[in-house]
């Protein structure tokens, strides 16, 4: 019966998994296709049609004054990569403790993890950005790092500690019979068990940093500081120029590419470390 359920079951998972990839993949090649065509042929041809030519300038353009794209790219590696890092750096220690270390107040660091994850960070992001100019830290790119970072270590201290109470305690109490102190254990025996599950939870993180709208508008008024998505509302609205929507989608399609290749080049760690969730769950 389970086999006969298997062969109805799988083709149909296959065609809604190709369904949603679909999804995913069209908004990408009409950006593509409208990136590549002249200001006339934006306005005059259908949006699956090609140009008579690629318009390879208008994503050169964005390296140029009044764009200086490049810049904006380097803003938000160093705002989402910083930003994972901290988060890292609370959730993993926090996860140790709570999942191996069998905190009492596991339930309660839990309940407040699952709390700042649900809360909308829109809600919040007016008192973040009246604390920010308290402090004098307005349109610092550092307290974009710290503010990221924090709220997203509640998402991934979240997943690390389900993960983590699956961490065998044999190997656990093998360590400390051999001296190990909790450092170690962390450090040593822990953290390279866990590695997988790291690195998908960090590009998870990467994404939402890279994404993030509301608060670079917010807390980063200089245009020197605009991440990517600031920059690409900006030439669509007019900021920089009053660009044609021809170069907003290769703007669209540039930004898009860094988030593109560190999930290519991740794509096998980022396998292995769901499977080793699903497998812990």
């Amino acid at each position: 019966m389970s086999r006969v359920t298997g062969n109805i079951v799988q083709p149909i998972l296959v065609r809604v998994v190709l369904m949603l990839a679909g999804l995913w993949v069209v908004p990408i090649w009409l950006a593509i296709v409208a990136g590549t065509k002249t200001n006339a042929e934006y306005a005059s041809t259908g949006i699956f049609e090609f140009g008579s030519g690629v318009e390879w300038i208008n994503f050169g353009m964005f390296f140029v004054a009044p764009f200086n794209f490049g810049l904006n790219i380097l803003n938000s590696l160093t705002i989402s990569v910083g930003a994972v890092v901290v988060s890292l750096v609370i959730a993993f220690p926090v996860s140790y403790a709570i999942s191996i270390g069998r905190h009492r107040l596991r339930g309660a660091v839990l309940a407040v993890c699952i709390l700042i994850f649900l809360l909308p960070l829109e809600s919040v992001a007016f008192p973040i950005y009246l604390f920010s100019k308290m402090i004098g830290m307005y349109g610092n790119q550092g307290f974009m790092v710290l503010t990221l970072g924090i709220t997203g270590s509640a998402f991934a201290t979240f997943l690390l500690s389900n993960v983590m109470r699956h961490v065998p305690a044999d190997v656990v109490d093998a360590a400390h019979i051999d001296g190990a102190g909790r450092w170690v254990t962390l450090t040593r025996v822990v953290w390279p068990l866990m590695l997988p599950t790291v690195l998908t939870v960090a590009l998870l993180l990467y994404v939402f940093n890279w994404n993030e709208y509301l608060l670079s508008l917010l807390l980063l008024p200089d245009s020197s500081s605009y991440t990517v998505p600031i920059a690409i509302s900006a030439v669509d609205y007019g900021q920089r120029g009053g660009a044609p929507g021809q170069l907003v989608a290769a703007g669209a399609v540039l930004g898009s590419l860094p988030s593109l290749i560190i999930f290519l080049f991740f794509q096998r760690t980022l396998v292995r470390g769901i499977t080793a969730g699903a497998s812990s769950g």
